[in-house]
């Protein structure tokens, strides 16, 4: 129960101090990077028998390297566009063990 605590604790603080980070590519818009994650998630899906219930250090890697063989790379809040659509990452625990603790972001769609 502790280690839930901490791992809360610490999540919490990295939200609040601003380490979110977002998928982003020059040039694609939001609706863009939101498909390309949700295909690296439909693959990630492929290759898990069962979504663990341990660490995700799996599907987060998977995630990130699926993401930047897109072409997207991660990039903090400070640094993407002002006028950038964003999506923030889940800050569930879910959504940090299952690969989606990453947020979206890109040009505003038309």
């Amino acid at each position: 129960m502790k280690i839930w605590a901490v791992l809360l604790l610490v999540i919490t603080a990295c939200f609040c101090t601003g380490c979110a980070k977002y998928y982003y590519q020059e040039g694609k818009s939001f609706t863009e990077c939101a498909k390309a994650r949700a295909n690296c998630r439909a693959e990630l899906k492929k290759r898990l028998a069962v979504e663990s219930r341990r660490s995700g250090n799996y599907e987060n890697k998977f995630m990130e390297d699926c993401m930047e063989r897109k072409g997207y790379r991660l990039v903090t809040e400070g640094k993407l566009p002002l006028d950038a659509k964003r999506k923030d990452p889940d800050t569930t625990l879910s959504g940090f063990l299952y690969g989606q603790r990453r947020g979206v972001a890109g040009t505003v769609d038309e």
